[in-house]
């Protein structure tokens, strides 16, 4: 499963001046193992870092009755928060030291309903670093049969850590 260890309070989180001087890539491979914390959201979520290379990021989840929408099925923010999630932290695997990163836009089609108890994987693709924004693409696939369950892209506003 994961090594993961989460936030309890703002106080467990690194400051960014901390976190701005490491690379993006060795800051999420850090949260991957457990060595900086990740957001209680993604534990209230379901999903997880399970794989980090340098411009690809793999989260794997599993949405619950806690992600259903009044129908019963999946929610359409469970497939955005983990394509968010996947794809911004495929642009932090960018980023240098000095550097931090936020969303400006994230695009999102939802191709089918995700099965309640379905194990998903989403994988997130750098495709674009540049000085001010960084562009990713991905998608939600189930981690058994590979259907595509959700696109993504996102573009983030690249910018210098503060301090």
């Amino acid at each position: 499963m994961t090594t993961q260890k989460f936030a309890e309070t703002a106080a467990d989180f690194l400051p960014l001046s901390e976190v701005g001087q490491m690379s993006g890539l060795d800051y999420v491979r850090k949260m991957m193992a457990g060595e900086v914390p990740s957001t209680t959201f993604a534990r209230g979520c379901n999903y997880w870092i399970s794989k980090v290379d340098p411009g690809l990021v793999e989260l794997t989840g599993m949405p619950h009755h806690d992600h259903t929408n009044a129908f019963g099925g999946v929610h359409g923010g469970w497939y955005g928060v983990l394509l968010d999630t996947c794809l911004t932290c495929a642009v932090i695997t960018g980023l240098q030291p000095g550097q931090v990163q936020t969303t400006l836009e994230l695009k999102m089609n939802m191709l089918r309903a995700i099965p309640l108890g379905t194990e998903v994987v989403a994988v997130g693709r750098l495709e674009h670093i540049g000085r001010s924004t960084g562009v990713a693409r991905g998608e939600i696939r189930g981690a058994k049969d590979g259907k595509t369950y959700a696109l993504g892209t996102a573009t983030c506003l690249v910018m210098a850590a503060p301090g």
